[in-house]
């Protein structure tokens, strides 16, 4: 009787042992293919980010901007920035009790403005 209680033990634990080994295997195979789905879109997102700064070098290169400028003046009235067009952080005039009044009640309204016409 207790050979056969050792046995049922020793077979119980070993179908219990098994099953636990076949779960942790299928555990650690999802979780090494969702490492390797995450490596994928890393590498993806790394692709699309030199693709884009690729592009941001192109959009921003002077000589392309220059001829832009050149080409859409009439319109835009874009001239080149001038070291005078800067001023430096002292002469910002910061206070902070200058009462905030909306430009539209300084004087003239809107309708006077030509906006509805």
């Amino acid at each position: 009787m207790v050979k056969f209680l050792l046995f049922a033990i020793l077979l119980i634990s070993t179908f219990g042992l098994g099953s636990w080994a076949y779960k942790i295997n299928y555990e650690s195979r999802a979780a090494s293919q969702r490492v390797k789905s995450l490596e994928k879109a890393i590498l993806s997102a790394k692709k699309e980010r030199k693709i884009l700064e690729a592009e941001w070098a192109h959009l921003n290169n002077p000589d392309r901007l220059r001829k832009l400028v050149e080409y859409y003046f009439r319109e835009l009235r874009l001239t080149p920035i001038n070291p005078d067009n800067f001023i430096s952080f002292s002469e910002i005039y910061l206070n902070k009790d200058i009462e905030k009044t909306p430009a539209a009640s300084l004087g003239t309204s809107f309708s006077e403005m030509g906006y509805d016409k």
